[in-house]
């Protein structure tokens, strides 16, 4: 039992060490955030450290939420943007491929113009057609009016 007081009293005494060096401790974060020793007792004093952490937590929260939100938006409107550009691709090619068509046509026009403006196959034709009208009359060359045809032939 001698045993059991000793070693019982050397825990007592640095227990009472360890207390007096958080009193300390204690005293110093008092005066460190301001407050006053001898009215603050520790419950109330980490008491304020526990609510800031909770609504710090609570705000960490709400901003990974917003944030999560905000990507999900942006990535929406990045969806819609891309489905939107898409349609419209998909649009200008069904114009273009209607256009495509009687483009084609028009271009093969064009392009037997080009070809006979080329080889002076138009300026043969035009040729022909303005000797044959000398070869006609006065009297029978067409009078060029605004007329309609049939008024012209009225008289």
């Amino acid at each position: 039992m001698s045993d059991f007081i000793t070693v019982s009293s050397f825990s007592f005494s640095e227990l009472e060490d360890q207390l007096n060096e958080a009193r300390d401790k204690f005293s110093k974060a008092l005066v460190h955030f301001g407050e006053q020793d001898s009215k603050m007792q520790p419950d109330e004093f980490f008491g304020i450290f526990d609510t800031f952490l909770q609504a710090f937590s609570e705000a960490r929260q709400d901003l990974e939420a917003m944030r999560r939100r905000k990507e999900e938006e942006e990535r929406r409107a990045r969806m819609e943007a891309m489905l939107k550009e898409q349609r419209e691709r998909e649009r200008w090619q069904r114009q273009r491929k209607v256009h495509a068509g009687s483009a084609l046509e028009e271009g093969g026009e064009f392009d037997d113009l080009v070809s006979a403006l080329r080889s002076g196959e138009v300026f043969d034709k035009d040729l022909c057609k303005l000797k044959r009208s000398r070869k006609r009359s006065g009297a029978q060359a067409l009078e060029v009016t605004r007329e309609r045809a049939i008024n012209r032939l009225n008289y």
